[in-house]
């Protein structure tokens, strides 16, 4: 093919006399290394040791082929040029895109309460749309819940991004419009653009200049037993205990810590009660109790043998257990063995056992499976974008599923006057796996944000306008000193100055 790339900084057409790479990857600043790069108005007079290229850090860098922009970005690092008199004056250049930004930009500083998740994508687009970035696509699920009190205080366009996309269990991502404008898209996994199928047979690879393709089978978290376990979960059954006053406490041992109190008895008559946290805010009750402990507390001693009575949710020790029986089959007929490989885990932000057995089966069904990488080459043929969902019609049956480009790597490679375009695909099976996996983490930090109930935070305010004050039907009355005495205003506050 012809050498129809054309690279400019700061508007100026440049030349790299160099083979460079481009690799793209998904939430990761796109980066290359230029060597030896001047700009090609020096080739009309073959001076390059007279002429020093030095462009600015910061300078706009976009690549072109034909009217199509490939790559666009920024001259981060400029410089390592030779000063010895003979040698020529070019320079090597370090170029990134504009998702650097993203995480180097000034730091934002305000708090998001009481707003969907997609107005709270929105706020931080407009906070950062000094930069070029403007609100593309928001195609998530949860778009319209609402989410708790978050300070985005001293944090980065990307760190909040990240935040969102966990709690709303969704992927985002920065895209090109033009050489000075990227989209911020947020999207469910199963709503990823599909790109076109990979067909194994001769006439896609001929089409679509297919120059290799290769897989790997990694088994790194492979499990088919997945064991939940928990030291705390509601008890699927209340306990019912009688205590015994001894006639001078006023604490009582239950068996077991306390989730919730469903009822308290003093020798038959109901009594009322409450938590500790309602104690603390004033509110009156016979009986107190802190949630997670096994101590019940009263506000009155009562004589020797009194009968107390309590009905409680106790907080026990759970396990879940979940089997991928088609796995556990495979390798046992396989290896002739027992075929089950187990995988535990700890939780303790799980309060049921519902919960322990659906965070099992996620665990089953997302990581249970080896995960399959694919790796694409193809020559002067650009088929995928990173982020797409692409299908392989495989001849091995293993590997007949859906994959995610995760990462897209353009290699020029310039021979002859002419440049070659390699491109090269890594695909992965695995793609899916954190949303499940994360949801009910997820769900927590959505409702709690990381401002939680009677916390504040402080927050920078620039003031920066005044204003004339104007008091209409006021009456003005001077309020004298003291010189004699201790400097205070003869005034209701009784306010002193202070030097």
């Amino acid at each position: 093919m012809n050498n129809d790339i054309k690279m400019y900084i700061g508007g100026e057409e440049v030349v790299s006399n160099k083979d460079f790479t481009i690799k793209e990857e998904m939430l990761t600043a796109s980066s290359t290394i230029l060597n030896n790069c001047y700009p090609k108005s020096w080739e009309d007079d073959k001076d390059y040791v007279n002429n020093f290229y030095f462009p600015k850090d910061y300078s706009k860098f976009a690549l072109y082929r034909g009217e199509t922009l490939l790559f666009a970005g920024v001259v981060k690092n400029s410089g390592n040029i030779s000063l010895k008199p003979t040698e020529p004056k070019y320079c090597s250049l370090q170029i990134l895109d504009y998702k650097t930004f993203l995480s180097e930009s000034d730091t934002l500083d305000f708090v998001i309460s009481n707003k969907t998740i997609a107005q709270a994508i929105s706020m931080v687009v407009d906070a950062i749309s000094g930069y070029g970035f403007i609100l593309g696509n928001i195609d998530i699920e949860q778009a319209d819940e609402v989410i708790g009190a978050y300070s985005t205080l001293n944090k980065t366009a990307y760190d909040v991004f990240q935040y969102l996309a966990n709690i709303s269990g969704s992927r985002w991502r920065a895209r090109f419009i033009d050489d000075s404008t990227m989209a911020i898209d947020f999207y469910d996994p199963e709503s990823l653009p599909r790109g076109i199928d990979i067909q194994y047979n001769q006439e896609f690879w001929e089409q679509n200049n297919i120059v290799d393709l290769k897989f790997n089978y990694g088994t790194r978290d492979y499990r088919n037993k997945q064991i939940i376990l928990s030291d705390e979960v509601y008890g699927g059954i209340d306990y019912t205990e009688v205590l015994l006053s001894n006639g001078y406490s006023t604490s009582y041992i239950t068996q077991n810590n306390i989730a919730s109190v469903k009822s308290i008895t003093v020798n038959g008559v109901e009594a009322e009660v409450i938590t500790q946290s309602e104690k603390d805010l004033g509110v009156d009750a016979e009986f107190y109790y802190t949630p997670g402990k096994n101590v019940l507390e009263s506000t009155n001693s009562y004589s020797a043998g009194t009968q107390i009575v309590i009905t409680y949710t106790p907080l026990v020790k759970g396990r879940q257990i979940v089997y991928n029986d088609e796995e556990v089959a495979r390798i046992s007929t396989q290896t002739d063995t027992l075929g089950v490989i187990a995988r535990y885990e700890n939780r303790n932000d799980i309060l049921s056992s519902d919960e322990l057995e659906s965070i099992a089966e996620s665990y089953i069904k997302y990581k249970g499976k080896p995960e399959i990488i694919l790796t694409l080459t193809t020559l002067n043929n650009d088929i995928y974008n990173v982020g797409e969902i692409v299908y392989f019609a495989s001849p091995i049956a293993d590997l007949i599923q859906d994959y995610m480009v995760k990462t897209k790597s353009t290699n020029y490679i310039t021979v002859g006057g002419e440049t070659n375009l390699f491109y090269t695909y890594e695909l992965t099976s695995s793609f899916n796996s954190e949303k499940a996996i994360n949801y009910f983490d997820n769900q927590r930090n959505k409702s709690q944000g990381n401002i939680a109930e009677g916390e504040s935070i402080t927050r920078n305010i620039d003031i920066n306008n005044s204003a004339m004050i104007i008091w209409q039907n006021a009456t003005i009355t001077e309020i004298s000193v003291d010189v004699d005495g201790d400097n205070v205003l003869n005034s209701v506050l009784n306010s002193p100055f202070i030097d």
